[in-house]
C-alpha cells in the first residue's frame, strides 16, 4: 500500500509561517510544528483547502529551514503596528504580540519529503 504524501511548499521565512498559522483560523492561532533534522530545523504549518477543485481536502504543508533553530522557544510571536511588521521566536508570550505555539516534533513525519 502505497503511503499517502502532503504536498509540500518551502517558504521564504519564519515570518511567513507566522502570517500563515495566524490568518488560517478566524479564533486563534494554529500549532507551527518544529522538528530537527542535524544542524536544520524545519517549522511548519499545515492547511487543508475545501474550496479549490483540484485540491479538495488534500494536505498542503507550508515549511522553512533554519540553519540553526532556537530550539527553546515554545512560540513565534508576530506583532504589526505603524512599526510594521515583527516577527520572534520567544519562550513566553508578551502582552499586544499574537503567540503561536511551537509544537516539538520527536521526528520527521512520515508524510513529509525528504530534503
Amino acid at each position: 500500500m502505497e503511503e499517502e504524501r502532503a504536498i509540500s511548499v518551502r517558504v521564504q521565512s519564519l515570518s511567513d509561517i507566522a502570517r500563515l498559522a495566524v490568518s488560517a483560523s478566524p479564533m486563534a492561532p494554529m500549532p507551527v510544528y518544529r522538528f530537527r533534522e542535524g544542524s536544520r530545523t524545519f517549522y511548519m504549518v499545515q492547511a487543508v483547502y475545501k474550496d479549490y477543485y483540484k485540491l479538495y481536502g488534500l494536505p498542503i504543508v507550508y515549511y522553512h529551514v533554519q540553519e540553526e533553530g532556537e530550539e527553546r522557544a515554545k512560540y513565534i510571536l508576530i506583532k504589526v503596528d505603524e512599526a510594521g511588521e515583527r516577527v520572534e521566536l520567544s519562550d513566553r508570550t508578551r502582552p499586544g504580540w499574537i503567540a503561536v505555539p511551537i509544537v516539538n516534533l520527536a521526528e520527521r513525519p512520515s508524510f513529509f519529503p525528504e530534503a
